[in-house]
């Protein structure tokens, strides 16, 4: 940390400094973003989408074939009837913010020791930013109903229960090429988890999508991941190249990594096909400081600043992604 303690500007002004550098730097959203499997692989294969604005965000769908070709011979008469195939789907904006506050007895307890100040600064900053990372987190695992309605709209709303049973995205549940694989009721994980993995994998494989239409990921709660990890065969456990890259081992099946997380549903294992995942989040928005920077709020004798979020979860095609319910690890 720079020396600031023979810097003669104001206090304030040196604060209002290290938020800008702190969060210029990108330290704090590298660390939001790699302290979560989901966010950090999104992130990693190009499905984070920064954008600049919109009312709504909105991401193209196709729900049909094009039923107008086929084989024809000489001068026989083509069908040139307009193909309806292609929709889109509408996601609203969702907000969060924590707040990073320095009350005015800090800063002038420490006025001679601004290297102690600044260190408490930051270390609010990181933790408000974690804070900010849990609530995504959770979120991305959550059916986007929580807080009035107003958390990400997450995989528990975009893969349902009962497939076709709610709107989602704006597109009406009459339209079956909209809906989600599932598997419930499964029980026991040591027995039954493999074979129920095995057929929602198949039902979300299904389709002409080439190298894209297979799941690339599984994720579990811990428990159900320890008991498939011990279950497992030691000539069947293998290292996800990316991740082993980075120094962590990881399981996989079928050749997608398997993995674990603190914040998924409990019960509930998710086949998912991170290439029709997307997060969105505003340029403005996107884990980092109010664009108002350090204030002084009227009506306390503190600075404070916010670390926010603005963006929600978008899927351009559910059937390719799965999920099982009910299992006990």
């Amino acid at each position: 940390m720079a020396d600031y303690t023979t810097d003669s500007r104001d206090i304030k002004d040196l604060l209002a400094s290290t938020v800008e550098r702190t969060m210029d730097s990108g330290v704090v959203q590298d660390a939001i973003y790699d302290a979560h499997p989901l966010l950090k692989r999104l992130r990693a294969g190009g499905q984070l989408k920064v954008v600049d604005g919109g009312e709504r965000m909105r991401i193209g769908v196709e729900y049909a074939k094009n039923t107008g070709g086929g084989s024809y011979d000489d001068l026989d008469p083509l069908d040139v009837t307009r193909q309806q195939t292609t929709t889109s789907a509408f996601y609203n904006w969702k907000q969060y913010a924590y707040p990073v506050v320095i009350s005015g007895k800090e800063m002038r307890v420490n006025k001679s020791s601004k290297t102690k100040l600044f260190g408490l600064l930051e270390q609010r900053m990181n933790s408000a930013a974690k804070s900010l990372a849990d609530d995504i987190a959770t979120g991305l695992y959550a059916d986007g109903t929580a807080n009035g309605g107003l958390d990400i709209t997450g995989l528990a709303a975009a893969i349902e229960t009962t497939p076709g049973t709610v709107a989602y995205a704006g597109v009406p549940i009459t339209n079956t090429a909209w809906r989600n694989q599932v598997e419930t009721g499964v029980g026991a994980a040591a027995v039954n988890l493999v074979p129920k993995m095995n057929t929602v994998w198949n039902k979300c494989s299904q389709g002409s999508e080439g190298t894209d239409s297979q799941p690339n990921l599984t994720i579990a709660p811990r428990d159900v991941y320890e008991t498939y990890e011990s279950t497992m065969q030691p000539q069947v456990r293998y290292e996800d190249g990316d991740s082993a890259n980075s120094g962590f081992k990881v399981i996989t099946f079928k050749g997608m990594p398997f993995i674990w997380s603190d914040f998924c549903t409990s019960g509930t294992v998710f086949h998912l096909n991170t290439n029709h995942l997307f997060l969105y989040v505003h340029s403005d928005a996107n884990f980092s400081k109010s664009n108002a920077g350090l204030q002084t709020p009227v009506n306390q004798d503190s600075m404070i600043t916010q670390i926010l979020f603005m963006g929600n979860l978008l899927v351009n095609n559910r059937r390719k992604l799965g999920k099982l319910t009910g299992v006990t690890a």
